[in-house]
């Protein structure tokens, strides 16, 4: 299971924006149940497949 912390910033500023990975076909289902996103449609049918993970989502709850 995958604990998701949040931190509360301070000021509008921060040091990054999106997490990406690579993820292997397997840990695809993994990825989209906590809310990553495929990059592009050109690489569906890849042994990995590149998500991103907008941080800026967490800060709309």
């Amino acid at each position: 299971m995958v604990r998701v912390e949040r931190y509360f910033m301070t000021n509008e500023t921060a040091g990054c924006r999106f997490i990406t990975v690579d993820a292997y076909t397997a840990a695809i289902p993994f990825y989209y149940k906590n809310g990553f996103v495929p990059l592009n449609e050109e690489d569906e049918d890849e042994p990995t497949r590149l998500l991103y993970f907008d941080l800026k989502d967490l800060d709309e709850d």
